[in-house]
């Protein structure tokens, strides 16, 4: 929990051993704020085992200055009953050392536990702006080669067919300079939630550069992947947001992936089918063949 006071604490969990903890505060000390620890599982003894560890630490400390005071008694011939003896006001603080050091382990304890989850926090946010495209929250090229890598290496030990789809934004520089580059956004935004509604879940998508995508599909050849490609063109080009007033298209191009293939490799190739689309008229999905590049099916189908 980040605090916008001007509140700093001061101290350490140096290997696990805590340290003393203060507050600073415009040049005073003052004390720890702690909201934050009301706010926690603190008070939850269930659930805060800082609370007991710090409890069992503290109970020897009443047992052996009791049994100690016990022993004085005796041998002053003094009454060793326990009623005697809890009348002294330092047995008392004595005896309350076990819930003294329980609330002492439970702030501590609380206060690495959030320590702990910021920075698990902290790191599952930096994985994700690793693997994730900023704008769309589809994978990044990054992400993207090394999902390939894996599907690529699955695909060789099963005998699986796997194919990526290539898919291009027609006339996406038009909306820009037409509708501004906020419209822009949002296309490539609305575009990109489609795209991942419409992949199953073990489906890479993921964002190859401005209006540039591209989809890895595992177990599919490349005619199953054009047919998922063609619901995809035919959904965005028969209006699937509310949020893009005026229409738009996609051009695709469709690759199989050969056993040798590098990521770059078959790129090309979807990238060539791409090309044959954007010359055919767009608005339509071509698949890469060894003898030529066709389209397929029919664009009018949808």
């Amino acid at each position: 929990m980040v605090h916008e006071k001007p509140l700093f604490w001061v101290g350490s969990l140096l290997e696990g051993t805590p340290t003393i903890i203060k507050a600073f505060h415009f040049n005073q000390l003052v004390l720890l704020d702690i909201y934050p620890i009301l706010a926690t599982p603190f008070y939850n003894l269930f659930k805060n085992p800082y609370i007991w560890f710090g409890i069992l630490w503290g109970i020897p400390v009443p047992l052996v200055t009791t049994s100690l005071a016990m022993v004085f008694h005796a041998k002053e011939n003094l009454h060793p009953a326990i009623t005697h003896i809890l009348q002294d006001p330092l047995q008392w603080f004595f005896l309350a050392h076990p819930l003294l050091f329980g609330i002492l382990f439970g702030i501590l304890g609380t206060i690495r536990q959030e320590k702990d989850t910021q920075i698990h926090n902290l790191v599952n946010r930096l994985k994700k702006l690793s693997t994730q495209d900023p704008l769309t929250g589809l994978a990044n090229r990054r992400h993207f080669s090394k999902a390939f890598e894996e599907e690529a290496a699955r695909t060789l030990r099963q005998n699986l067919p796997l194919s990526i789809v290539f898919l291009d934004l027609d006339f996406f520089k038009k909306i820009n300079d037409t509708h501004g580059h906020h419209m822009g956004d949002t296309v490539l935004k609305e575009v990109s939630r489609y795209m991942k509604r419409q992949c199953r879940p073990f489906d890479t998508a993921a964002r190859w550069g401005g209006e540039e995508f591209i989809i890895l599909l595992p177990a599919n050849d490349e005619r199953e992947a054009a047919i998922y490609t063609e619901r995809i063109r035919c959904g965005i080009a028969s209006g699937f947001s509310e949020e893009i007033p005026f229409p738009i298209t996609v051009s695709a191009g469709v690759a199989r992936y050969e056993a040798g293939d590098s990521l770059e490799k078959l790129t090309e190739r979807a990238d060539q089918a791409l090309y044959q689309a954007k010359q055919a008229g767009r608005n339509r999905v071509v698949v890469w063949e060894k003898e030529h590049c066709g389209p397929y099916p029919d664009k009018d189908g949808c």
